[in-house]
């Protein structure tokens, strides 16, 4: 069961190999303690492939990719909240600056850290010998 938790590449390279070792460890040392060690040491080997998987992912360049959309999309909502309590508290003398300057500012940093990570993800590509237009 434990090996479902591994990344797809490195579950199809070792999966085999790791299931007969599993099967052979078991048959040789039976007993809860053993099993529980083995369960625990299988799950930090999960939680390494797990985070080299992320790694390569970052090398790669989705996460610049990601974080690009989703500050974006951070901003964008901001804006539109913006709009929305500008909208509301037209004409019943409300003072909004306490809620718009903090809104405007979390903007700001959405926008620069779109642009930080459309320009993290471009160089990237560029190393690579991609095309830095494409997404």
């Amino acid at each position: 069961m434990l090996l479902r938790l591994y990344p797809r590449p490195f579950r199809e390279r070792f999966a085999h190999s790791m299931a007969q070792t599993f099967a052979d460890l078991r048959r040789e040392r039976p007993g809860r303690a053993f099993t529980l060690w083995i369960f625990l040491e299988t799950l930090a080997g999960v939680v390494r492939e797990r985070a080299t998987h992320v790694g390569r992912l970052t090398m790669a360049g989705n996460v610049f990719r990601t974080v690009k959309y989703a500050a974006l999309a951070v901003g964008a909502l901001t804006v539109a909240g913006i709009v929305t309590v500008m909208l509301l508290a037209r004409g019943t003398g409300e003072d909004i600056a306490g809620v718009v300057a903090p809104a405007l500012l979390l903007t700001t940093l959405s926008v620069a850290a779109a642009v930080a990570a459309a320009v993290m993800q471009g160089r990237q590509r560029k190393r690579a010998g991609g095309d830095p237009r494409a997404d």
